[in-house]
């Protein structure tokens, strides 16, 4: 089993870009498949990363041909099959893309229920509902989901009890070749549905309103390829790259990125002492100052992103004082607290609150990994750690990211895959 050992009390310090959106990325490419002619398609700025890699080979099972090189997707062809086993579906959530794609194109699927990270209660009745609403019929048993249409999908005003990007994502891939006019309501707000959005208008669809609550889609059963579109920076890892380049009291220019993505948690960084410059799309992070405590709180868009709080959780545990962090969408995503504290870290847990007391010196340990975001905290958690820190869980991280570690080690981390 591979592991990272990850030497502490090194500054970052240089120039480093985030690949291109895992999140919006995946969404992008079930919206490919939609094309009904046989023109290609090209994503480009596509990170090199295994829920890609998966999602490709999905794709190639339903017919479509598939070639990804150089972080450039290109996709043609038409479908042969609407089943994608369960040994595929459990290995990535965004399988569940292919519900609205699917069955807007041959009106029905048959496939697992979807994977993905374990971060908690992650329903699925969302996305079921506002397709039964649009007329498909679901069946699900012994953990797999078959469903079908009568006839064409139709368009629906659709509101949406939680503002859900997956779901939302699946309603705008539906209605898309939906009939007449699909309103979402509550719909998700984040940058990867206005990514979406701009793909999906390019293909020949017609949505206003995305990136705010309310979006209006008109379906088109014709949806042409022949379309190239180039995936947002991930704000992810813009985030992760800032938080990383504070706690080592670093002086790190992030370019290539967009910096309104991450709006909330830049906010964060500079009321607790963080020098932060924004030209363009590059943001220069740099910490000359002790850290003071905070208070931070995980919420949908425009709020700072929940795949940010184990990390921000480390950031507290460098910070002098009392920190409070609270975790509105994914209040079980907390099974990293225990590796953080066998390195020394003092946290406790109110349900979906964390407090953490600091300044901790964070201490040499064999931790684990065990979703993404967890996996990445722990890398960091070892940049600023009293020695050499032994890290598993490494699937998760090559899940999610493309090289960190060695973007890492070129602005000065010290870094051994073994």
């Amino acid at each position: 089993m591979k592991k990272l050992l990850i030497t502490g009390g090194h500054k970052l310090h240089g120039v480093i870009v985030p690949d291109g959106s895992k999140n919006s990325a995946l969404a992008c490419i079930a919206a490919a498949c939609l094309a009904t002619d046989n023109n290609i398609v090209v994503l480009k700025n596509i990170p090199d990363i295994s829920d890609i890699n998966i999602m490709c080979q999905i794709v190639r099972m339903l017919g479509k041909k598939v070639i990804f090189d150089n972080n450039t997707i290109i996709i043609n062809g038409f479908f042969t099959n609407c089943t994608i086993p369960s040994t595929m579906t459990t290995k990535l959530r965004a399988s569940l893309y292919f519900w609205g794609v699917l069955i807007a194109s041959t009106g029905e699927i048959n496939c697992g229920l979807p994977g993905g990270d374990k971060i908690g209660n992650r329903p699925i009745d969302i996305h079921i509902s506002a397709l039964q609403k649009m007329g498909v019929h679901f069946d699900i048993a012994d953990n797999a989901i078959r469903a079908n249409v009568t006839n064409r999908l139709e368009g629906q005003n659709i509101y949406l009890k939680y503002p859900s990007v997956g779901a939302t994502c699946n309603i705008m891939l539906a209605a898309s070749k939906a009939r007449g006019k699909t309103v979402i309501i509550n719909a998700a707000r984040e940058p990867e549905i206005i990514d979406l959005s701009n793909f999906l208008t390019k293909m020949g669809i017609q949505i206003t309103g995305a990136g705010t609550e309310r979006i209006v889609l008109y379906g088109n059963s014709h949806i042409h390829g022949n379309v190239v579109h180039e995936i947002i920076p991930d704000r992810i890892e813009t985030g992760v790259l800032a938080i990383a380049s504070a706690i080592t009291y670093g002086n790190v220019i992030i370019r290539k990125s967009i910096p309104y993505h991450n709006y909330a948690l830049l906010y964060l960084l500079s009321e607790i002492g963080i020098e932060i410059a924004i030209a363009g799309d590059n943001i220069h992070i740099q910490n000359t100052r002790k850290l003071k405590a905070f208070n931070a709180s995980m919420m949908p868009f425009p709020g700072i992103a929940t795949d940010l709080q184990p990390i921000i959780t480390v950031m507290a545990t460098q910070a002098n004082g009392t920190s409070s962090i609270i975790d509105y969408v994914f209040p079980e995503r907390f099974q990293y607290i225990s590796e953080l504290q066998l390195m020394g870290a003092e946290i406790e847990r109110h349900y979906n609150t964390l407090r953490l007391h600091g300044k901790s010196q964070l201490k040499e340990n064999t931790v684990t990994g065990n979703d993404i975001r967890a996996v990445t905290a722990l890398m960091c958690a070892g940049l600023v750690a009293e020695g050499t820190t032994e890290l598993y869980g490494l699937h998760h991280l090559y899940r999610g990211y493309s090289d960190l570690e060695q973007k890492l080690n070129n602005i000065g981390a010290n870094i051994v895959t073994e």
